[in-house]
């Protein structure tokens, strides 16, 4: 993945879940390790409203400004906050030598042949779910997975460094809340299953 000039990434989950917010995030955190010259990060809503299905969309270039803000129809990483909302066409517009992220206490093997997943797709999964409850960080009794799954994605992407993540995160939580974040995503990183 390293080797690409641009990196398109899908966030697919429920309103409510941090989405934006966690694309805003891997978008400044990947501009400051200095590999990309250039990034973006936007949503694309439905419905605005807790739990309606929401997309958000991330580019890292290396090489060049990035002007469309199109839709990203075939992604190379794919994160999936919330597997009810995956569909097969989803999973499969992924490009060749993509990676699957996904927050679920299931195994790789299930997503991959429950959608079909070519064997050069790497699939990270770990329950968020789980990590966030364990840590009481919760919204409302629901928990707050947009920042530990980034744990994950910075396993598969190693151009998005968890000091750079720990940064954007307390700039943008302040101190205490920041690092609680933090300490998730590093505790995602941990326990990522890759396949």
């Amino acid at each position: 993945m390293s080797e690409l000039e641009l990196i398109k990434i899908v966030l697919l989950g429920r309103g409510g879940m941090g989405i934006v917010t966690a694309c805003e995030i891997i978008a400044e955190a990947a501009y400051l390790s200095g590999n990309f010259v250039d990034v973006q990060a936007y949503p694309s809503f439905g419905a605005e409203r807790r739990g309606a299905p929401v997309q958000a969309y991330v580019k890292l270039s290396r090489t060049e400004k990035v002007y469309d803000r199109a839709q990203i129809e075939n992604p190379n990483i794919l994160i999936v906050f919330d597997d009810s909302v995956l569909t097969k066409e989803a999973a499969i517009s992924l490009e060749k030598n993509g990676v699957f992220i996904v927050n679920s206490n299931k195994n790789p093997e299930h997503f991959i042949n429950e959608y079909n997943l070519s064997d050069t797709i790497k699939v990270v999964v770990a329950d968020i779910s789980y990590l966030a409850l364990e840590k009481n960080l919760t919204i409302d009794g629901n928990p707050v997975i947009n920042t530990p799954i980034l744990g994950l994605l910075s396993k598969a992407l190693p151009d998005l460094d968890l000091e750079n993540l720990k940064d954007v995160v307390v700039g943008k939580m302040g101190e205490k809340l920041g690092n609680l974040n933090y300490d998730l995503i590093e505790k995602g990183y941990n326990i990522a299953k890759l396949l």
